[in-house]
């Protein structure tokens, strides 16, 4: 299917007067049909088909702008990213694109698809907007430019867990709601803000074990069987080329307290994860105002007076996760969650 497809974009820089009258062409697979005004292309229509499902569109040439609308019955989300446009800056080319494309059911996973899907996108000698959204909003994602000049980056999925499996980032998560703002400068360069809010783990996780003995002293999560429920994660996300570096980020669950940082290169499949979790967050919070207490307990969410360092490293399919015991006891007042692998 790239291939037809390259095959079809080839046309849309095409200007030469090589034909002059339409021209059809046609096979089980592939059909195409050029129109021509004044030597020049004015519309291409184009259908393929691929595993029996049917794709078709039509390109349209004016003056100014070439308008690309495209239509797809279904599509895996490895596949939607395959032709999601990604340009940055053309010089060579003097007129405006506005890219149109439609689906109907875009598959995610074997539980979850995203219905009548509409992707806008819009490129001028450089990348203006873009606009994803599905009929019941489930999932949007948009780049607007800002009156300043520069871009913003919107995203919400109302299931957490199946946006993280689609970028194949984790399939850990369950559920929970997902709000993301940043400011965007390339397709490799941006800062974006994920905020989870209600979610669970999955107890067959590898990581699973580490958050259960964290919880271990979170006594209302243990009498109600809810040790793999989390409340809010927070991770700030900075992008530069292929690496993702996150720093100061959180996640909250019962009286438990995550904090980590670290780096990941889902190109290479590689990751480096240095944390702390405090068991008695909450509850040390809850007493941070009491003068005398106030003395033992940490001042802020990155400290904690009962607190336990974990590394996890991961290369290619092989995931180590390394936790230091003797760190459980080091005063909050003393300690940062974010110097302990300094």
């Amino acid at each position: 299917m790239i291939r037809k497809l390259l095959f079809i974009f080839f046309f849309i820089f095409f200007s030469q007067n090589i034909l002059a009258y339409d021209y059809n062409y046609s096979s089980d697979e592939v059909s195409i049909k050029l129109k021509f005004d004044e030597r020049k292309i004015s519309e291409i229509k184009f259908e393929f088909v691929k595993d029996n499902q049917k794709y078709f569109g039509i390109i349209d040439y004016s003056n100014e702008e070439i308008n690309i609308n495209l239509n797809t019955n279904t599509i895996t989300f490895d596949e939607f990213k395959k032709f999601f446009p990604k340009p940055q800056k053309n010089k060579k080319l003097n007129k405006k694109i506005n890219f149109n494309w439609e689906i109907a059911e875009l598959f995610i996973s074997d539980e979850y698809s995203l219905y009548s899907n509409k992707l806008n996108f819009t490129y001028n000698e450089g990348f203006e907007l873009l606009t994803f959204y599905d009929s019941k909003k489930d999932f949007e994602f948009s780049i607007l430019p800002n009156l300043n000049g520069d871009k913003q980056l919107y995203l919400s999925a109302r299931n957490a867990g199946q946006f993280f499996y689609a970028q194949k980032i984790t399939k850990n998560m369950i559920g929970g709601a997902l709000i993301g703002k940043g400011n965007f400068r390339r397709f490799d360069d941006y800062d974006l803000i994920i905020k989870v809010k209600d979610f669970s783990v999955n107890k067959e996780s590898k990581f699973y074990n580490l958050i259960f003995t964290s919880r271990l002293l979170d006594i209302f999560s243990i009498l109600q069987n809810k040790q793999d429920e989390f409340n809010y994660l927070e991770v700030p996300i900075h992008k530069k080329g292929n690496v993702f570096n996150f720093d100061h980020a959180i996640m909250l669950g019962g009286t438990v307290a995550f904090s980590f940082k670290g780096e990941a290169i889902p190109s290479q499949k590689t990751a480096s994860v240095n944390g702390t979790y405090g068991p008695l967050y909450l509850f040390e919070k809850n007493f941070q105002n009491v003068p005398f207490l106030k003395e033992l307990f940490g001042k802020n969410i990155e400290e904690s007076l009962i607190a336990a360092d974990f590394k996890v490293l991961k290369n290619g399919n092989k995931t180590d996760f390394i936790f230091n015991p003797l760190s459980v006891l080091t005063p909050g007042k003393t300690r940062n969650f974010f110097d302990i692998w300094e």
